[in-house]
């Protein structure tokens, strides 16, 4: 029988539990380590009709990215979606499993899945250490995430907060736009023309501050991807001449998450356990579509 600790413990070959922030809320989060598991659901939110999606699949194991509960709840009544969420995960024997700055911190997560989607084959960490989630004295003063050598975690993993890294030939912003296709989703706001040449590229997922843009700028990065960038931000990057390409949140971080599936399905092939990987095709809360591009100045009086 293949549990869900055991699960976990192949997880963590693939993204330590340990290369975390104190803050952050990634590890098993509701069920127990002793369910069985016979398939297990993929996808970047825990929203309720992914966990409807679960149920009606017959998965007794829901990996995700991103985290709930992490400001901590006082009650869990049907009052709140975490309530929801945590009474209807029991009463189905399922268990939640959250993947957040592990996925976010490690080699083959968020960030580095796309950069290897461009052709960059090494990177280095964009903030050697936690950066701006350092909450303790010990992450503050961190020049490195340490990650763990125990057994089975795979060796050469490096920890770091966003990636840096050269394109073994130089190409131009279309031809980045391109790789991508397949690998990002939804729309894109574009900073720089079509036919800049790309050297260094930065990835920093999530939501893009001016802060990012500045640190790619002092390591001589010509293209920043990221992703929730503000329209402050966006001009900012066109004034000191940095090139962006900034997708929507979750089409961002979804590369990554369908990574780790991919890692965790050759791991429980490597290991022998006959556990069946889903990817969520659950509908998401945020639909995106693409308005015209040309304005009706008569429906303004012009």
């Amino acid at each position: 029988m293949v549990t869900v600790h055991k699960i976990m413990e192949l997880l963590d070959h693939i993204v330590p539990f340990d290369c975390v922030s104190k803050k952050d809320n990634s590890g098993l989060l509701v069920g127990s380590a002793s369910y069985e598991v016979k398939k297990v659901l993929f996808a970047v939110d825990l929203t309720e009709t992914v966990i409807a999606e679960a149920v009606e699949k017959e998965c007794q194991m829901i990996v995700t990215h991103h985290h709930m509960m992490a400001k901590g709840i006082k009650t869990v009544t049907p009052d709140t979606y975490e309530g929801r969420a945590v009474f209807a995960l029991l009463e189905h024997r399922i268990a939640f499993v959250a993947c957040h700055n592990n996925l976010d911190f490690l080699t083959g997560g968020t960030a580095d899945s796309l950069m290897t989607a461009i052709g960059i084959s090494e990177s280095k960490p964009l903030y050697e250490g936690f950066a701006f989630l350092a909450t303790t004295p010990f992450e503050t003063n961190a020049t490195a995430i340490p990650v763990p050598q125990r057994s089975g975690v795979h060796p050469g993993l490096r920890a770091g907060f966003g990636c840096v890294g050269d394109l073994d030939e130089p190409c131009t912003l279309k031809e980045i736009i391109r790789r991508l296709e397949g690998v990002v989703t939804g729309p894109l706001n574009i900073v720089g023309r079509d036919d800049q040449l790309i050297n260094r590229v930065s990835c920093q997922v999530g939501a893009g501050e001016q802060s990012d843009i500045d640190r790619s700028k002092a390591l001589g990065v010509d293209l920043l991807i990221s992703g929730d960038v503000r329209h402050d931000n966006r001009l900012y990057a066109d004034r000191v001449g940095m090139c962006l390409l900034d997708f929507c949140h979750y089409e961002v971080e979804l590369p990554g998450v369908l990574t780790l599936a991919a890692g965790l399905k050759a791991e429980i092939a490597q290991d022998g356990c006959n556990v069946e990987i889903l990817i969520s095709d659950a509908s998401q809360p945020v639909r995106h579509t693409c308005m015209s591009s040309s304005l009706d100045l008569s429906r303004f009086g012009l």
